[in-house]
């Protein structure tokens, strides 16, 4: 089977996810320092000099410059590390599901969870209604995207619909006739 995560991309991901909090820290200690070292300078300025405007300007101008950093590099670079992360380290507790269904297409890419995922349609045969049924299999858009045909027969393990492993096992050429002349008709 071909394996689509592993135990180093959980580990890549936390060493990712800690460096962008660790820069995120080392500005704003450097922005806190430049503030002090300003209050300071305006502290000791006589009364009524000309050059108190000064440090409210600078402080006023960082303070706006990093407010936009934060927000942007903690609210989105952060943010998306952070579940890329979780997606991750879910897929060592969660439980998971093998299941043989042939590929049909695949979809416009989606944003599901704070990541980028692209979808692949695979047609499975659903017992109870007794048909096949299209079910959306989501694959992480960082990893390379696996190259199905239609009409492939997959065996795949997924968890919460993200493939983590898959082969493909032979192809059903008459299925995917059957397609096509249905969408014909």
């Amino acid at each position: 089977m071909t394996i689509v995560f592993n135990d180093d991309d959980l580990l890549a991901s936390y060493r990712q996810q800690r460096t962008i909090l660790r820069v995120f820290l080392a500005v704003t200690v450097l922005y806190a320092v430049i503030c002090v070292a300003l209050l300071l300078f305006y502290m000791s300025l006589p009364y009524k000099d000309p050059a108190q405007i000064w440090p409210k300007v600078i402080v006023c101008t960082l303070s706006c410059i990093y407010v936009i950093f934060a927000y942007v590099f903690m609210g989105i670079k952060f943010h998306r590390a952070r579940r890329y992360y979780k997606l991750i380290s879910y897929f060592s507790v969660g439980m998971k599901q093998v299941n043989n269904s042939i590929f049909l297409r695949y979809a416009q890419p989606e944003l599901r969870d704070g990541v980028d995922f692209y979808v692949l349609i695979f047609s499975e045969w659903n017992k109870k209604k007794s048909e096949y049924m299209d079910r959306k299999i989501y694959c992480d858009k960082e990893k390379p995207l696996p190259e199905f045909t239609k009409g492939d027969e997959v065996r795949y393990l997924t968890q919460g619909n993200v493939i983590l492993e898959y082969e493909i096992i032979g192809h059903n050429e008459e299925f995917s006739q059957t397609e096509s002349d249905e969408k014909r008709a």
